[in-house]
């Protein structure tokens, strides 16, 4: 099997001046993409594995950086504007690459299979927004919910693996966006411009008391106060709760199973495994 290289090649496409000084890409789907690669792999289509997980990646990244604009309210200055415009900009470049990409290819029936997924993506967002809006979302929900969402795009190929591949593949794809989505909120705690609508908001807003509640819900609460708060409900515990059952689940699939490429699925875990080690743990903690 070839050595998993997509980030890198990905980079030529995320790797612009323009980009870096105005916006910021957002995190590439490092797991999802890896785990494509190998299932990829095994099928008839072998040998366009890697073009297919960088296609799909960059498609992910287009609609991750379309996301970030809907975050952005109120007045602007200018260089809130000029990023503004650079993430629909470079969003929409991306999208253009993952065209080409499988266009130059021939692959014109995958790009038919992607493009219907984006638009089921897009149709669940609306879904999930709304309910966000009328703040109806449990924190269970909330995390469902952007897992299936991180999955839908990958889905695509399912109908590629081999059947007795299948609900490996599934299963798989389920717990690494798992672990993809809670790493992501971990850190999503420490960055004051993303606490709207993250997991600990709405698992505050679940468990909280009526004070606690009311600040969230008229979108007010300082930085301080939202560190003790987020402290005072063990959010930080129950996301590394939930990461070390999916790891634990994932283990128990390739260890038990004797499934063949273990060695790379225990790879695409090894970022996992440092979330939930002591010393990560404890400093998230601080």
């Amino acid at each position: 099997m070839n050595s998993y290289r997509v980030p890198q090649l990905a980079k030529k496409y995320t790797d612009y001046d323009m980009i870096r000084q105005h916006t910021e890409i957002p995190s590439f789907p490092d797991s999802r993409a890896r785990l494509l690669q190998v299932f990829v792999g095994r099928t008839d289509e072998k040998g366009h594995q890697e073009l297919y997980a960088l296609a799909t990646s960059l498609v992910q990244l287009a609609m991750d950086t379309h996301d970030r604009i809907d975050t952005i309210s109120g007045d602007r200055g200018e260089q809130e504007m000029r990023s503004r415009q650079l993430n629909v900009l470079a969003g929409d470049y991306l999208s253009s690459r993952f065209y080409q990409l499988l266009a130059h290819a021939g692959k014109i029936e995958m790009i038919g299979k992607l493009s219907g997924a984006v638009s089921e993506v897009n149709a669940r967002k609306m879904t999930l927004y709304e309910r966000m809006k009328k703040l109806l979302v449990s924190a269970d929900e909330y995390l469902r919910e952007t897992v299936q969402l991180r999955m839908q795009l990958f889905l695509s190929f399912t109908d590629m693996i081999p059947d007795k591949d299948k609900p490996l593949w599934n299963s798989l794809l389920t717990e690494f966006s798992t672990c993809e989505t809670i790493a992501a909120e971990l850190n999503r705690m420490r960055d004051e411009q993303q606490l709207l609508h993250s997991y600990a908001f709405w698992h505050i807003y679940e468990y909280g008391n009526d004070e606690e509640r009311s600040h969230l819900h008229q979108m007010k609460i300082e930085l301080r106060a939202w560190n003790a708060v987020v402290l005072k409900y063990s959010v930080n515990e129950v996301l590394l709760d939930k990461l070390r059952e999916s790891i634990h689940r994932i283990q128990l699939m390739l260890h038990e199973g004797g499934h063949q490429d273990v060695q790379e699925m225990d790879a695409i875990l090894e970022p996992y495994l440092t979330y939930v080690q002591p010393s990560h743990a404890v400093v998230r903690e601080d």
